[in-house]
């Protein structure tokens, strides 16, 4: 058969072009006030939690440390219908600063600002009528804290003698969360183990418990490849634009290739629950969620005194002691 075409012969790209290399990935920013949430399933599954290891009253203060992005702060107040407002903290601050080739950023603390702070300033004023709160709740934000034992000693002095402390902490090296491979090892590398959080807790004297809650997400995947682009979960930071770029091109080539326009994963959450210690006289203790608070044995005597008798007591003394054997 004739044909003009002087090349070398190759199939031409039929479905396969649907499939081709893009140079540019085109994903939309989140936007609206939903833009940073997991779903209502989620929140709802948080606000559950939140009830069950805070323990927040109506009539409660609260602290809320955590980033902007993302924030539960008027979350929380809607859902418990808390009578005061809730006092929110940023947890601190770092400049990210780019390398020149651009595929790796560099951090850089910025001190005397966010939650450390305000804590110090509180436990250090001796005012009679500074605030106490009943409850500080610190969202997946530890990294920010340059001194971890000396923050959390000026949160115990900032609370009530009924006040929690609840840390709320996202593990790397249990996450699950569909992000690519090198966000997985760089996230792992450069987190605070929660081992570390609960010795630190147990070091400020505090009765420490913790639990691994699982939280189902279900959404679309242009909402999570949106969220990924602008770094959130905010531990994302840590990525250049371009790791983040070359990250999003590995998700939609790899595991959210197929499947329909859905994502469905769990998000691994440790709740660490921090209230002052009940004996003061003793070392704190650490245990699970919902176990008992461990006591030290009191001392009882051991001697045990038995009465008789008069009457019962000549008889006894009567008796052979073959006979006191048959009777026992």
């Amino acid at each position: 058969m004739a044909s003009a075409y002087l090349g070398p012969e190759r199939h031409r790209p039929l479905a396969v072009i649907s499939e081709s290399y893009q140079t540019r990935l085109s994903v939309a920013c989140p936007g609206g006030g939903d833009g940073f949430s997991f779903g209502l399933e989620y929140e709802k599954k948080l606000q559950t939690l939140l009830d069950q290891h805070l323990e927040l009253g109506t009539t409660d203060r609260l602290v809320y440390v955590g980033d902007a992005r993302g924030s539960l702060a008027q979350t929380i107040a809607d859902r418990f219908c808390l009578i005061h407002p809730v006092q929110t903290v940023i947890p601190g601050h770092f400049h990210y600063a780019e390398t020149e080739d651009g595929y790796h950023v560099v951090p850089i603390r910025i001190s005397h600002v966010g939650a450390e702070e305000f804590f110090r300033n509180l436990s250090e004023d001796e005012l009679t009528d500074k605030p106490k709160y009943d409850r500080i709740l610190v969202e997946d934000c530890v990294r920010y804290l340059a001194e971890p034992q000396a923050t959390y000693k000026n949160m115990t002095a900032s609370l009530t003698p009924d006040g929690k402390i609840l840390i709320i902490h996202r593990p790397g090296e249990l996450s699950t969360l569909p992000i690519f491979n090198d966000a997985k090892l760089r996230l792992t590398n450069s987190e605070i183990p929660y081992t570390d959080i609960i010795k630190d807790l147990q070091a400020c004297r505090l009765d420490v418990s913790w639990e691994l809650e699982s939280l189902p997400v279900l959404m679309p995947k242009t909402k999570w490849l949106s969220m990924v682009k602008m770094k959130f979960p905010t531990q994302m930071e840590i990525l250049s634009q371009l790791e983040i770029e070359a990250g999003i091109r590995e998700l939609t080539e790899g595991v959210l290739k197929y499947e329909g326009d859905m994502v469905e994963f769990v998000d691994r959450l440790m709740f660490i629950t921090a209230t002052p210690c009940r004996q003061p006289a003793t070392l704190p203790t650490l245990h699970r969620s919902g176990a008992e608070l461990m006591t030290e044995p009191q001392e009882t005597p051991l001697k045990l005194v038995m009465k008789l008798s008069p009457e019962k007591l000549r008889e006894l003394r009567c008796k052979p002691e073959d006979d006191l054997l048959d009777t026992f």
